[in-house]
């Protein structure tokens, strides 16, 4: 349980207007309906399940209502999970097909670079629309890079570390990857994929 300083009011929370807009629902009213349907007392399972059976939030929309919730009441900080563990995330927009930037980005984590940060041999891996790469972290914690297209000639690369287990660790991974992702786009892109369409 966080403290009482960890508690964010709903209007100040990061997410707000985002949540609001999806919802159609101020994070302050959402605020004052859990509470008075005992939100405090629920899990966060449960919450979520209140929002899309008893208000049919969607599901997407739920998870993210339930989580600001669960900030705003100082049930957790930003960027904990419900397990109470952290995650950084970081993302750029990047020129090339996502198998393109999927191998680039590959090439550009050289084992110095993966040593430096502590990152384990990584897999590849991907799907109709999503290119991978993921590595475990000496700590415990383990990287996603997730590469999706996003418009013509373009795609984004995203970086999801997650297992931290405090808040220090959290502002601190998601700084250092800021700095890779801005030396990685700062590298000339090319155009060869080396790997098919894989």
């Amino acid at each position: 349980m966080s403290s009482m300083s960890d508690q964010i009011l709903p209007q100040d929370h990061p997410h707000a207007a985002r949540l609001e807009n999806g919802t159609g629902t101020s994070l302050a009213e959402w605020t004052d309906r859990l509470d008075a349907a005992g939100g405090r007392d629920l899990d966060h399972t449960a919450i979520a399940r209140m929002l899309v059976q008893r208000w049919e939030v969607e599901e997407w929309w739920a998870q993210g209502v339930t989580v600001a919730y669960e900030q705003v009441i100082g049930r957790r900080v930003v960027g904990q999970s419900c397990d109470g563990d952290f995650s950084a995330s970081a993302s750029r927009t990047v020129p090339g097909t996502p198998t393109q930037v999927r191998d680039r980005w590959d090439a550009f984590m050289t084992d110095a670079r993966r040593d430096g940060l502590g990152l384990e041999e990584p897999s590849l891996s991907y799907t109709a629309t999503w290119r991978y790469w993921r590595a475990a972290v000496a700590d415990g914690s383990r990287v996603s890079v997730n590469i999706t297209a996003k418009d013509e000639g373009r795609s984004t690369l995203g970086i999801e570390h997650k297992g931290l287990e405090t808040a220090d660790a959290r502002t601190a991974w998601k700084d250092a990857w800021k700095g890779v992702l801005g030396e990685f786009t700062a590298l000339p892109a090319t155009t060869s994929t080396g790997q098919g369409d894989r």
